[in-house]
């Protein structure tokens, strides 16, 4: 995700907590929120979805934090959901952008994922 996607009043793609931890280990927690970009709209995804697990990891953000604090190491949190894309994973990798995660499509995923494969995105009938 870049600044063009944000706009200047959205939060940053991420957030780095105990920056100057003295740990030996940097911790990162790539499904912590369950944002999407206001310039995304909703993905076509439902709202009562965007609190089930397809959109976050549900606590992860909350046990990173302890974490960090406990071994006073760095920690990088994502700061937008997994369905705007997958952060742990190569952006022209399959299942980067994901359409679809157990009962429920995301379309408005369909051609960033096509377009990040570098194919065109299929046409919707």
């Amino acid at each position: 995700m870049d600044r063009l996607l944000l706009d200047d009043d959205e939060p940053a793609a991420y957030e780095i907590v105990n920056e100057h931890g003295r740990s030996r280990v940097i911790l990162t927690c790539d499904h912590a929120s369950r944002r999407i970009p206001r310039r995304l709209g909703a993905l076509g995804v439902a709202p009562a979805d965007l609190d089930r697990h397809i959109a976050w990891d549900i606590g992860a953000a909350a046990v990173a934090r302890r974490l960090s604090e406990i071994l006073d190491a760095p920690l990088i949190v994502c700061g937008y959901s997994r369905l705007v894309v997958d952060c742990n994973r190569p952006l022209n990798q399959a299942g980067a952008f994901v359409t679809q995660s157990e009962d429920v499509r995301f379309i408005g995923n369909e051609s960033l994922a096509a377009a990040a494969r570098g194919r065109p995105a299929k046409r919707r009938r």
